[in-house]
């Protein structure tokens, strides 16, 4: 089978280039050229440096290509609503043209449970909960629209929705979080410790992977994660022991702070260049809310099972993190 990987220099993008080349033929997509060079240097996949929107790049990427696994989007909790629609709806509505018109059998979405996400408390979501009609951000409501796009494709089409991505080449989540560490103190803007779901990269290289095999039916819709709930708090504290930096972690009002962070984010999204605010409304909630999903569809349907435990991940992002800092 011959697959195209967008967003192949990404830390998913990454995972199954590096993973499943040699199994299948794969050939990948990616803007950093000088990364995406030394990827197909070391894997021996085809790189194509092409962005979305350079639809005659796409169209010679489907070539002869039996399947497309779409990893690329703008994922951010802040940012102009004009960059989300260009990254995520219109570059899909592009690479679903070049798939169209080039035969691709089949069609591999990467969505987000961050559209499930209301500013309230949810536990084991399945695939049914009803979506919308308003988002928490713009990064959600224009992967919702994507979602549409892909599901209206004639093609055979599949949408995965990966919950708290983490692993080698993160950043976006783990970065994020142990850079907000000052004087050797972590502050989280809630004390309610929520229960969350998170997904060791490898694992969602696997799901995207059954996703393509398995004979599921088209427009078929799966939850992935780890599978086995953790507490904010208690996963935080695993990552900084593996780092070998125990870090006393405080909490703030969540009640007080919310308002706080809604004005100073509409203040930043009225300034000149929208500079992003230290903490949005949607990444606080992340720390305040209890969320997780229910995969047993994915268990089922596609032979879902999490290979790399959230422990055995820390301790491989973490050696991948002190390996790039020698």
């Amino acid at each position: 089978m011959k697959i195209l990987v967008t967003g192949g220099t990404g830390m998913l993008g990454q995972s199954i280039v590096r993973n499943y080349q040699g199994r299948f033929d794969i050939r990948f997509m990616g803007r950093n050229q000088t990364l995406g060079a030394r990827i197909a240097s070391e894997t021996g996949a085809i790189f194509f440096p092409a962005a979305l929107q350079q639809q005659a790049l796409l169209h010679e990427a489907c070539k002869g290509v039996d399947a497309v696994i779409h990893c690329a989007a703008l994922s951010s909790p802040w940012g102009a609503r004009e960059e989300f629609e260009t990254a995520n709806v219109d570059g899909t509505i592009n690479i679903l043209a070049a798939a169209e018109a080039n035969g691709v059998r089949k069609f591999v979405h990467i969505s987000t449970p961050s559209l499930y996400f209301q500013f309230r408390d949810a536990l084991n979501i399945p695939e049914t909960q009803p979506l919308g009609p308003r988002f928490c951000n713009d990064y959600a409501a224009t992967k919702a629209r994507a979602e549409h796009l892909v599901t209206a494709s004639p093609l055979h089409t599949v949408i995965l929705r990966p919950r708290g991505i983490f692993g080698p080449h993160d950043n976006a989540i783990l970065p994020r979080i142990i850079g907000a560490v000052r004087k050797g103190v972590l502050w989280l803007p809630s004390g309610r410790n929520p229960e969350i779901d998170l997904t060791y990269v490898d694992n969602v290289a696997d799901a995207a992977m059954l996703a393509l095999q398995q004979p599921v039916e088209r427009g078929a819709v799966f939850n992935i994660s780890n599978g086995e709930p953790v507490r904010l708090l208690d996963v935080l504290t695993q990552l900084f022991i593996a780092m070998g930096r125990p870090t006393p972690i405080k909490t703030l009002p969540y009640g007080a702070l919310a308002p706080v962070i809604a004005g100073a984010e509409w203040l930043r999204a009225h300034l000149p260049g929208r500079p992003e605010p230290k903490l949005t409304r949607y990444s606080a909630g992340l720390f305040h809310y209890h969320q997780t999903l229910d995969i047993s569809k994915a268990r089922t349907q596609l032979g879902y099972a999490p290979a790399v435990s959230i422990a055995e991940g820390i301790e491989r992002y973490v050696h991948w993190r002190q390996s790039q800092a020698v």
